[in-house]
C-alpha cells in the first residue's frame, strides 16, 4: 500500500513522501515533489482492488513550470499546481558584499572627480538548479533622499558585478549606487544593496610657466609673461576656465637676506619701496608690469629691463574661486635673469600621474623612475647641445633657502645605469638614485640648451614623497589548502585617509616571479593561495600599500603552509567533463565552480591561478611519467627555455599507457577551456585589474599541450585586448607596472602561439575536444564535395578525412593567432617605448619567452651582441646599411620563443625541434626599419634546438667484408631534394671508425657518381679525415653549406681508408690519387643529416634565400648567417639514403646484404625512411 511511505530514488536530492489525507481511508494521497528544474518523475500506483483505483487523487506540488502528464490511461484524477515554498527550497536569495566597505548617506565614500573608481561586488549565490543571475546597477543623485535616478553615461557598464566609473563622468554631489541581483531561474529571489559616494573637487594646479617648470632663465632685455590663466590645470575638466578665478601676484629676490620675510603683492603700494621688492630700483611713477586686462588678471607681463641681471627672482601667484573662496591654489616659479637673450625651456613628467604638483615642488614616488621631457616653448634657433644635471639640497634652516649641490655622477659610473638621455631632450633617473640616497628628500633636474647664439637653462624641483606606513598585516589561518579562504587583515593602518588601495602578491619557493592575488581598498581581504613546487608549500603574501600619490610601501606577512586540495580539483575536473550529461545541475555543487560563478573578477582570477598552478604541476608529473614509460618527450611537450632534457626510456609505450595519458590530457584540457571562458568574461578596467588577469592567463596557458583550439583563440584575443589596454594606459601607469604587465602578456601570447602550433609541428597530440569539433564539421559537410578542403578520394576514408580537416582547422586558427601575437607584440612595444630612454632597456626573462626592448642610437648597433642564454645569440657586424643617420634614435626588439611556427601553407620544412629568434629595429613610429648587410659582413644567429630532441643513432657499416677490385672508393648516395625548390639545406657527414687511429679520404659529387684515379678525376670536393683532427667524441665531421647544395638533388660520397704508407696531412692542398682498390680494416658508424636556416616572410611562410648555414651547426643548435634582420628558425632532418646496387664482392666470396636499415624516426623529419641495400652475386 502507498501509506506513509518514503520513496528515495537513486538521486538522493529527490524526496517523495506519501501522506494519508483521508483519516486512514488510504485512498487519497498527497505527494510533495521536491524536484528541481529539468527533472522528471514517473508515478506508479499499484492496488489490490481495481475498484478502488478510481478513488485515488494525486496532488503534485512542484516548480513554477511543473507539468503533469499520465503515462497510462486509468481512472486517476491528477491535479498539478505550483508551490512557491517548494520552488525555492533549494535556492536562496543572493548575498551581496560591496567593496569598498560600508557607507551611508551621512558618511559616503569620498572620491575626486578626476579619479577613476569602481565598486566591486562579491555575490554569493546558493542554488542547486542554476546559479544564473542578472546584475543591474542604478545611480541616483541624493539630497536628503536618493529618489532622482540619473541617466547613466555610455561608458559605464551597469550589467556587470563591478561598477566602473571613469573620471569626470559624475558631477559634484552625493550619489547612491544600487546593485540589484536577480536569480534567472527564480526571479522572486532578488537582492539589492547600495553604496553611497560623494564626488568632490580635485583642486586646480596653479602654474605660472609652461608645464609647471620650477626654474627658467630670462634675458634682461626681454619681456617676461607669467600666465597662470593659460598654463594652470583643472583635473576635473578638459579645459581650465581662467575667468572663474581671482589672481594675486607676488615677487621677491630669491636668496637675499630678507627673502624669508612675508610676501607682498606686486601691485601693493609698498612694493616698489620695499627692500626685498623685485622692483625696488624702479622710480615710483613707472609701473614695470601690466595685466592682460583689468577685468581678468589671468596673466602678468614684466617689462624688459625691469629685472636686474645676474639675479634670481621668485614669483608666486595665489588664486581663489570667484564663487567659492575656499577653493584656492598657489603656484611658484624661479626666474634667473641674464644679460643675453634666453628661451623658455619647459620641463614636464612623461608619466604625469607619477608627479604631483606641490607648491614649489613636484612630489615623486621613490619606488619608480623619474622620466622627464623638455622642449623650447618658442621656435628655436639651431640647437647645438643638450646637457642634463642633477642637484640635491642641503637645507639652511635659518634662511629657509635651498642650497643645491651638484650630483657629480651623472656623467660618471652611473651614466646609462642610473641616468639615461644625458644629452637628449628626455632624461630619466632610475629609482636606484632615490633608494641609494634615502636621506635626501629634495632633488633638482636641470637642463641646459645650447643654441648657436644663446644658452637657456630650466629646472624642475622634486620632493621625495614619504611612502605610506604599511600597517600591521596578519594572515589566518596559519595553514590550509588551495580551497581555504585565507583572511588578510590590517589592525592599525596609519593615515588611512591617504591610502588609495592595497595590492596582494603570493611568493612560493620554486617560482622566480610573484603572483598577483588582487587589489582592494578595504583593510581585510579574503584570498585563495596557490602552491609552489612542493606540497605542502610555504607561501608568503606580499602586501603593497599605495597612497593617493602612487607612493608604494611593501610588507610581508608571516609564511603560511598551503597544500593542494586534490579532492575539489578532481571533482571539478569530473564535473566539467560530464557537464553535458548532467543537465547542468551537479556542476553547481562544486565549491570551485561556485566561486567562479558567484564571485567578482579578483576571486575568479585567484581560482584560475590556484587551479592552474595545480594543473601545471600535475602536467609536469604526467609528462615525466609518460616519458619514463616510453612516450617520446618531443611528441608530447615543448621544452621551456633554459630547461634540461627529460630522462627517456628505451621501451615502447603500451596501448593502455597511451590511453591513460590521453585521458588525463583531455580531462585537463576540458577544465582549462572552462576556466578560460570564465576569466574571459572579466572586464579590463584598471591597471591593477589587467595586471591580475594577465598574471592568471600566464598561469592558465602554461601547459601548452593542454590548450584546445577554443582556449587558444580566446586566450590570444584576451592577451591582445590586455596589450591594447596597456598601450592605452601607458601614459598613466608606472614603469614597473608596465614591465610586469608586459611580462605576463608576453608569456600568455607565447604560450598560446606554441600551443596552437604543437599539433602542426607534431609536438603535441590532437585533443578530443578539437577532434570532436572537426568530426562534427566533417559529418555536416561530407556531402559538399565542392568544399575547399574536401577531396572526393578522402570520402571513402573518414579517418583520413578527419585528420586532414583537423590540420586544416588547426592551421586556420594558427594563422589567426600568429597575426594576433604580432599585434600584441606591437602594442606592448608601443607601451614600453614611452618608458624607455636612450640606452635604457627592459627584459622579460621567463621559461616561456625571452624578450628585450632597448632604445638606442644607430651607432650602438655596430658589433652588437645579444645572448640571452649560452646557446642562443645574435651578433651584428661592424657595418650595416640603412637609411638612418648615426644620431637617429631607434628601438630594438629581441624575442626568443621555444617553438618555431608551422608554415602558413604547411610546407615541408622541418622546424619542429627548433626555437625561434626575432630581432627588429623600429623607428619612432614603431615601423620596422630594413637593416641590410652584405655577404662579407653578415648577421650571425645561433638558434638552439629543443633539449629533448633525440639525436638519431649512428648506423654501423660492416665494410671490412667488402671487396671491389675495380673500385678505389666505397660509394653511398643521399637524397637532398626539397619539396620547395626555393628552400636550401646544408649537409653534415659524421663518421666514427671503430679504430680511431685510422685515416680516410672522402670525395663527393652532386647528382652523379664521383670518380678519382690516375686516369680520371670527376669530383666536386674532397677532404682528408685524419685521426689527428678528430673531434673529442671520436667522430670525423664534414660539412657542406646550403649554397653549395642549392639546385642539387643527390650527393654521392666515396670513402677510402688510407693505409700506413698513405699519409694524411690536413693541410695538403693537392688531392692524393690512388689506383689500388679500397680495403677497410675496421668497420665504422655513419650519420648523415641536413640542416637549414629560415626566415619568416610577411605571409608567415619560411624562406631561406639570403641565409647561409654556418659550420658551427650541430645536433644542438643551428648557426645562421643572414644579410637582413627578421624572425629566424633552424631545421634538422635525416638525409635519405638511396638504394644502391653495386658489384661489390664480399671478402669471403659469398652473397651477402651489407646492411638494410630504417633510420631513427624523428618528429623533426618528414620522410625519414632510409635504406641501403647492397646486392651482389658470385
Amino acid at each position: 500500500y502507498l501509506y506513509n511511505k518514503t520513496f528515495t530514488p537513486n538521486n538522493t536530492s529527490l524526496n517523495f513522501i506519501t501522506q494519508d489525507d483521508d483519516s486512514g481511508d488510504g485512498t487519497n494521497f498527497k505527494f510533495n515533489a521536491n524536484m528541481f528544474a529539468f527533472q522528471s518523475a514517473v508515478l506508479v500506483v499499484t492496488t489490490y482492488s481495481v475498484s478502488r483505483t478510481a478513488a485515488f487523487k494525486v496532488i503534485i506540488d512542484g516548480p513554477a513550470r511543473v507539468s503533469c502528464g499520465p503515462y497510462v490511461s486509468m481512472p486517476l484524477a491528477i491535479t498539478c499546481r505550483t508551490s512557491t515554498p517548494n520552488n525555492t527550497a533549494a535556492c536562496s536569495a543572493p548575498i551581496i558584499t560591496l567593496m569598498p566597505g560600508s557607507s551611508s548617506l551621512e558618511k559616503p565614500l569620498q572620491f575626486r572627480r578626476s579619479q577613476d573608481f569602481y565598486i566591486n561586488a562579491n555575490i554569493n549565490r546558493s542554488c542547486v538548479t542554476s546559479l544564473g543571475a542578472v546584475s543591474n546597477w542604478a545611480i541616483s543623485i541624493c539630497n536628503t533622499e536618493c529618489r532622482s535616478p540619473i541617466s547613466i553615461h555610455h561608458s559605464i557598464i551597469r550589467t556587470v558585478n563591478e561598477l566602473y566609473v571613469p573620471a569626470k563622468t559624475l558631477e559634484y554631489g552625493i550619489y547612491e549606487l544600487k546593485l540589484t541581483v536577480t536569480m534567472v531561474e527564480f526571479p522572486i529571489l532578488s537582492t539589492s544593496v547600495a553604496s553611497y559616494i560623494k564626488i568632490n573637487p580635485s583642486g586646480i594646479t596653479a602654474v605660472l610657466v609652461p608645464l609647471g617648470t620650477s626654474m627658467i632663465t630670462h634675458g634682461h632685455e626681454q619681456t617676461l609673461t607669467l600666465d597662470p590663466g593659460t598654463y594652470s590645470k583643472d583635473p576635473d575638466s578638459d579645459v581650465f576656465n581662467a575667468t572663474q578665478w581671482n589672481y594675486t601676484y607676488y615677487c621677491r629676490i630669491y636668496g637675499s637676506p630678507n627673502s624669508s620675510e612675508s610676501w607682498i603683492p606686486i601691485d601693493h603700494n609698498e612694493t616698489l619701496r620695499h627692500s626685498s621688492s623685485c622692483f625696488s630700483n624702479q622710480s615710483s611713477d613707472v609701473k614695470p608690469w601690466y595685466y592682460r586686462s583689468n577685468e581678468s588678471r589671468s596673466s602678468i607681463t614684466i617689462l624688459a629691463y625691469s629685472l636686474a641681471t645676474n639675479q634670481t627672482y621668485q614669483f608666486m601667484v595665489t588664486m581663489d574661486h570667484i564663487h567659492n573662496t575656499s577653493l584656492q591654489a598657489t603656484g611658484y616659479a624661479l626666474v634667473i635673469v641674464e644679460n643675453n637673450r634666453s628661451q623658455v625651456i619647459a620641463i614636464g613628467c612623461v608619466i604625469s600621474t607619477m608627479c604631483s604638483h606641490n607648491l614649489e615642488f613636484q612630489d615623486i614616488n621613490p619606488s619608480t623612475q623619474v622620466a622627464l621631457f623638455s622642449r623650447p616653448v618658442n621656435k628655436s634657433a639651431s640647437l647645438i647641445n643638450i646637457t642634463w644635471n642633477v642637484y640635491y639640497v642641503l637645507t639652511n634652516s635659518s634662511t629657509n633657502v635651498q642650497n643645491w649641490t651638484l650630483f657629480t655622477h651623472t656623467v660618471g659610473k652611473y651614466r646609462d645605469t642610473w641616468f639615461f638621455g644625458n644629452n637628449t631632450s628626455n632624461f630619466t633617473a632610475s629609482k636606484q638614485l632615490f633608494q641609494e640616497h634615502p636621506n635626501i628628500t629634495l632633488w633638482r633636474f636641470e637642463v641646459i640648451y645650447t643654441f648657436k647664439q644663446e644658452i637657456s637653462l630650466s629646472a624642475l624641483n622634486f620632493k621625495i614623497k614619504k611612502p605610506p606606513q604599511p600597517g600591521n598585516w596578519s594572515i589566518a589561518p596559519p595553514n590550509g589548502t588551495t580551497s581555504t579562504k585565507f583572511i588578510l587583515s590590517c589592525e592599525d593602518q596609519p593615515d588611512i585617509d591617504e591610502i588609495k588601495d592595497y595590492s596582494f602578491f603570493a611568493w612560493t619557493a620554486g617560482h622566480r616571479e610573484r603572483l598577483m592575488l588582487g587589489v582592494t581598498t578595504a583593510q581585510t581581504f579574503e584570498v585563495l593561495l596557490p602552491v609552489g613546487d612542493r606540497n605542502p608549500s610555504s607561501v608568503i603574501v606580499i602586501v603593497q600599500v599605495r597612497d593617493k600619490l602612487n607612493c608604494i610601501t611593501e610588507t610581508n606577512t608571516t609564511a603560511v603552509s598551503v597544500t593542494s586540495e586534490y579532492t575539489h580539483i578532481t571533482s571539478f575536473i569530473d564535473i566539467i567533463k560530464t557537464t553535458s550529461n548532467n543537465n547542468g545541475i551537479a556542476i553547481h555543487m562544486n565549491p570551485l565552480v561556485q566561486l567562479l560563478e558567484n564571485s567578482n573578477p579578483d576571486v575568479i582570477a585567484q581560482v584560475v591561478t590556484t587551479v592552474s598552478q595545480v594543473f601545471n604541476q600535475l602536467n609536469t608529473e604526467i609528462i615525466e611519467s609518460a616519458v619514463k614509460i616510453g612516450i617520446p618527450a618531443e611528441t608530447v611537450s615543448v621544452s621551456s627555455l633554459g630547461s634540461r632534457t627529460i630522462n627517456a626510456s628505451s621501451e615502447s609505450p603500451s596501448d593502455s599507457t597511451l590511453i591513460q595519458y590521453m585521458q588525463q590530457l583531455n580531462n585537463h584540457a576540458t577544465a582549462r577551456e572552462y576556466l578560460m571562458k570564465k576569466i574571459n568574461n572579466s572586464q579590463i578596467i584598471t591597471s591593477d585589474n589587467f595586471l591580475l588577469q594577465a598574471s592568471s592567463l600566464a598561469q592558465l596557458t602554461q601547459a601548452t599541450n593542454q590548450l584546445t583550439r577554443s582556449t587558444c583563440l580566446i586566450a590570444s584575443s584576451k592577451c591582445l585586448a590586455l596589450a591594447l589596454a596597456l598601450k592605452d594606459m601607458n601614459n598613466t601607469i608606472s614603469f614597473e607596472d608596465t614591465q610586469m604587465a608586459a611580462d605576463h602578456i608576453m608569456q600568455c601570447a607565447t604560450n598560446v602561439l606554441s600551443a596552437i602550433n604543437m599539433p602542426l609541428q607534431q609536438r603535441g597530440k590532437a585533443l578530443d575536444i578539437d577532434l570532436a569539433d572537426t568530426t562534427a564539421k566533417v559529418d555536416k559537410a561530407a556531402v559538399d564535395l565542392e568544399s575547399n578542403w574536401a577531396d572526393i578520394n578522402l570520402l571513402n576514408n573518414k579517418d583520413k578525412l578527419i585528420y586532414e580537416r583537423n590540420i586544416y582547422e588547426q592551421n586556420l586558427i594558427a594563422n589567426t593567432i600568429a597575426n594576433q601575437a604580432n599585434e600584441t607584440m606591437v602594442a606592448i612595444t608601443t607601451a614600453l617605448k614611452v618608458h624607455l630612454n636612450i640606452h635604457q632597456s627592459i627584459t622579460v626573462n621567463t621559461t616561456a619567452v625571452f624578450a628585450s626592448w632597448e632604445t638606442a642610437l644607430k651607432t650602438s648597433l655596430f658589433n652588437k651582441t645579444i645572448q640571452p642564454f649560452d646557446s642562443a645569440k645574435i651578433h651584428l657586424p661592424l657595418t650595416l646599411n640603412s637609411n638612418l643617420s648615426d644620431s637617429e634614435v631607434v628601438s630594438l626588439r629581441f624575442v626568443m620563443q621555444p617553438l618555431a611556427l608551422a608554415s602558413a601553407t604547411h610546407s615541408q620544412v622541418n622546424t619542429s625541434m627548433s626555437t625561434m629568434i626575432s630581432f627588429s629595429v623600429l623607428d619612432s613610429n614603431g615601423t620596422e626599419i630594413p637593416i641590410v648587410t652584405d655577404d662579407e659582413h653578415p648577421i650571425e644567429i645561433i638558434i638552439p634546438r629543443d633539449p629533448n630532441f633525440i639525436i638519431p643513432p649512428m648506423i654501423l657499416h660492416n665494410v671490412t667484408k667488402m671487396y671491389a677490385p675495380t673500385q678505389q672508393f666505397h660509394f653511398q648516395t643521399f637524397n637532398i631534394t626539397q619539396s620547395n625548390e626555393n628552400l636550401t639545406v646544408s649537409l653534415h657527414f659524421e663518421m666514427r671508425p671503430r679504430n680511431p687511429s685510422l685515416n680516410y679520404l672522402l670525395i663527393l659529387k652532386f647528382d652523379g657518381q664521383p670518380h678519382l684515379n690516375s686516369t680520371i678525376k670527376n669530383i666536386d670536393d674532397w677532404s682528408l679525415l685524419c685521426s689527428s683532427n678528430m673531434s673529442e667524441d671520436g667522430i670525423h665531421k664534414y660539412f657542406i653549406n646550403n649554397n653549395r647544395t642549392a639546385a642539387h638533388q643527390l650527393v654521392h660520397f666515396g670513402l677510402r681508408e688510407l693505409n700506413q704508407i698513405e699519409p694524411c696531412w690536413q693541410n695538403l692542398s693537392t688531392i692524393p690519387v690512388y689506383d689500388a682498390p679500397f680495403n677497410f680494416s675496421s668497420d665504422y658508424e655513419l650519420r648523415i643529416y641536413t640542416s637549414a636556416c629560415y626566415y619568416l616572410d610577411s605571409n608567415n611562410n619560411w624562406q631561406s634565400d639570403g641565409i647561409l648555414v654556418g659550420s658551427k651547426t650541430n645536433h644542438y643548435q643551428t648557426q645562421c648567417f643572414s644579410t637582413h634582420l627578421s624572425t629566424f628558425t633552424g631545421s634538422y632532418a635525416n638525409a635519405v639514403n638511396l638504394i644502391i646496387e653495386s658489384s661489390v664482392v664480399p671478402a669471403n666470396d659469398t652473397i651477402d646484404i651489407v646492411y638494410m636499415n630504417t633510420l631513427h624516426s624523428s618528429n623533426d623529419c618528414a620522410n625519414d625512411s632510409n635504406a641501403f641495400i647492397l646486392a651482389i652475386s658470385k
